[in-house]
């Protein structure tokens, strides 16, 4: 009940925000420049959000290969996207919908659930891994070619050297097996509120732990492919701002991408409303007012990105209803059959 709250008080919040932003701003400027881009520019667009979404279930498909899963690709597409549709919808930073991903994934090909958890896991930290090396370059480009608020300057330091840390410790834990995670479990198991509650999840952290291991260990070459190609995504969402601008005859340069990567990523961090909506469109009109492009602008480029989203997120919606009609639609036939 007090999550349902939370959550709604947030969406109201983000749609508040939402709605101000365009409100104080010129919408007709918004839309003449999104729609500026044309036919050609919305194509290329689309074309790139797709590839983001395609590659990062091939990331995913190469994972499970190595764990001698050669599940079908169209399987891990659909629930990848639609893991991705909850990670958007949660207030947090798109981190939410990979236990949706283990239940599915586990339910539709009987897989255990600490295996196909493991997959989940190392692929969330490479995908996480490409984003902060993406990041660190574009914090190192902006300190030295920009010269920042004080605050953001701080704010800009901090963030990176805390997720420098966090990815440093966890490349430990799992590299050298230090059972990071399962020490935690049973640290928080001495308190007495939290016994019951890690008894149960102790055996299960425990094999999920021993699973992931394996990535960095047995099935370290596969995993180095996978991160070369969360390496091409991040690559994909770099570039993402030069298309869109490219059609309006703008053109950026790599410290002007560079800024634009990081801080916005930094912004996605500090999010609390569902699909960081109202936080993403003001975050990007202060962001590219730095590099010196015009609010309007800036605000059509943000609504094309929360479009394209949008879209990602329907599309999650429909295979997944599909798949849940087709699941129950082939028990019920099995458990006929059964009883004929």
């Amino acid at each position: 009940m007090k999550r349902n709250f939370v959550f709604l008080i947030s969406t109201l919040v983000g749609i508040a925000l939402f709605v101000l932003v365009f409100y104080l701003f010129n919408i007709a400027k918004v839309f003449s420049h999104m729609f500026k881009i044309g036919p050609w520019g919305m194509g290329v667009f689309f074309i790139n959000v797709f590839l983001i979404m395609l590659i990062g279930a091939l990331s995913w498909q190469v994972i499970l290969r190595a764990y001698g899963h050669n599940l079908p690709f169209k399987d891990v597409l659909i629930i990848k996207t639609i893991g991705f549709a909850i990670s958007y919808l949660t207030p947090s930073m798109y981190i939410g919908g990979e236990p949706m991903r283990v239940y599915l994934m586990g339910k539709k090909h009987s897989v255990p659930m600490t295996r196909i958890g493991a997959t989940v896991v190392v692929d969330k930290l490479l995908e996480l891994g490409a984003i902060l090396f993406f990041v660190f370059l574009g914090s190192i480009y902006t300190l030295i070619y920009y010269r920042l608020p004080l605050q953001l300057f701080i704010l800009l330091v901090l963030v990176n050297a805390f997720f420098l840390g966090a990815m440093v410790l966890l490349l430990i834990n799992f590299i050298f097996k230090t059972k990071l995670f399962s020490k935690t479990i049973n640290l928080l198991g001495k308190f007495k509120p939290l016994e019951k509650p890690v008894e149960v999840a102790a055996p299960f952290m425990l094999k999920l732990e021993s699973e992931v291991f394996s990535a960095f260990g047995k099935h370290s070459k596969s995993t180095i492919q996978a991160f070369l190609l969360n390496l091409g995504i991040g690559s994909l969402i770099f570039v993402k701002p030069a298309i869109f601008f490219h059609f309006l005859r703008i053109t950026f340069n790599l410290s002007q991408l560079s800024l634009l990567y990081a801080l916005t990523h930094l912004l996605l961090v500090l999010q609390f409303t569902p699909g960081a909506i109202g936080i993403f469109e003001w975050g990007e009109v202060g962001i590219f007012s730095i590099i010196g492009i015009q609010s309007e602008k800036a605000l059509a480029y943000a609504l094309m990105v929360r479009i394209a989203d949008i879209l990602v997120v329907i599309a999650a919606a429909v295979t997944g209803f599909h798949m849940g009609v087709k699941y129950l639609w082939g028990k019920k036939r099995n458990e006929d059959l059964c009883g004929i």
